[in-house]
């Protein structure tokens, strides 16, 4: 039995250690990954899913929750799973594999204190859940997806915000130090399990790696839980297998060149971004002026539009993301991704199919007054900016007892 469960826990780290290379991941300096995987994999990614029964692939791209991901962790396991079983034959894996899965033991804590660090430093300056969009306040809240409904009541909580980016920070920090590791990874299994539940209970397409960050963990906590688990239960004390770097490098001055090196990029890529942008609060960053939300006034028609074209338009809104978007009556929407030329005070609208439209703007800042023209369809919008900000769920309202709500 016992050899079994090293089998498996081998076939796991070794598959840890593959998906931390080749799995992409918005690394701030390290940009050849993706370049990298897509060499080695997209061909065999396409030859696998026509080999499982022609599996649809939209995009192939590797991107978050997509089908080609989900075949690239299987292709993975696979290599994990045949490297084992054919390694296992040979004297030199039997002699070394203790210090060999102790090299991917730490690999992995590192890896996973980078990721927390990085989500968890977006949380606490606001740039994972940001303050929502006009757009998205200006929705009916059954038009909303279960996923931006989620991301836009975690946006209009600041203090929230922070507090959930400290539980990741705080224990991803942990794991750089022997002595508080196995407390933090304890802690982080925890916030991991809400993360997986959460993506899953609001179909957040990010279900496949934070699963992925929870086995990370999982692995590392293993060779303890039993003995964690028997304190909890027998309530006797008991000494946990504390891995140390030593145990891999004995020269001091080298263990502690590399771990400094180490730490500093982690932190090179998870905290100096924000310094760099000095973006501390992502909710006060300036944005574009014409940036809000405009209700149409009025809509002015030279000569008969053609049919494809539809005016009833009940807002117009300019998102932080350079995009245009209507608001029609019926509340549905259409966006466009959006070039402002200040100089000729022109918008350029792009749809999805490549198609650019280029209308004139004019904005009085007394009158609040935004007006857009197409010359092209003999148009004019008339639209006047709302106080979007001003929205009940974005004040910043608080209550000790009920009786203070009115």
């Amino acid at each position: 039995m016992r050899k079994i469960q090293g089998f498996v826990y081998q076939i796991l780290s070794l598959f840890a250690l593959l998906a931390i290379v080749f799995i992409p991941f918005s690394f701030q300096y390290i940009t050849i990954q993706s370049a990298i995987t897509k060499f080695l994999f997209e061909d065999l990614i396409v030859y696998t899913a026509t080999k499982m029964g022609n599996i649809l692939i939209a995009n192939p791209e590797i991107s978050s929750d997509s089908t080609t991901l989900y075949l690239l962790f299987f292709i993975l396991f696979l290599i994990a799973v045949i490297t084992v079983s054919i390694l296992s034959f040979f004297d030199f894996w039997k002699t070394h594999k203790n210090f060999i899965f102790k090299v991917i033991q730490l690999i992995i804590t590192y890896y996973l204190a980078c990721v927390m660090l990085k989500y968890g430093f977006d949380k606490i300056f606001k740039i994972q859940f940001y303050l929502p969009e006009p757009n998205t306040l200006y929705t009916p809240l059954g038009m909303l997806d279960k996923d931006i409904l989620f991301w836009s009541t975690m946006g209009t909580s600041y203090s929230y915000t922070v507090f959930m980016g400290l539980m990741e920070v705080i224990p991803a920090l942990m794991l750089f130090y022997n002595k508080t590791r196995i407390l933090g990874l304890f802690i982080l299994f925890g916030v991991l399990i809400n993360v997986v539940f959460i993506n899953f209970g609001f179909d957040i397409s990010v279900k496949l790696y934070s699963l992925f960050l929870l086995l990370l963990c999982f692995l590392l906590l293993v060779p303890n839980l039993k003995k964690i688990a028997l304190f909890f239960i027998s309530n006797k004390p008991t000494a946990l297998c504390h891995f140390k770097g030593s145990d891999l490098i004995t020269s001091k001055s080298i263990k502690t060149t590399v771990k400094i090196i180490v730490i500093l990029f982690i932190l090179m890529e998870s905290v100096f971004p924000y310094f760099q942008k000095e973006n501390f609060n992502d909710d006060n960053m300036t944005r574009n002026p014409l940036h809000g939300a405009y209700e149409v006034v009025k809509i002015e028609k030279k000569e008969t539009p053609k049919p494809a074209v539809n005016l009833k338009i009940k807002r117009i809104f300019i998102h932080r993301n350079n995009y245009f978007i209507f608001q029609y009556t019926d509340d549905t929407m259409e966006d466009f991704h959006l070039e402002i030329n200040e100089t000729k005070n022109q918008f350029v609208l792009t749809n999805y199919n490549g198609e650019r439209i280029k209308l004139q703007y004019k904005y009085s800042g007394n009158s609040k007054i935004l007006e857009i023209h197409s010359p092209e369809l003999g148009i004019t919008i008339y639209s006047k900016a709302l106080p979007w900000k001003k929205l009940p769920l974005l004040q910043p309202l608080f209550h000790w007892t009920v009786d203070e709500i009115h």
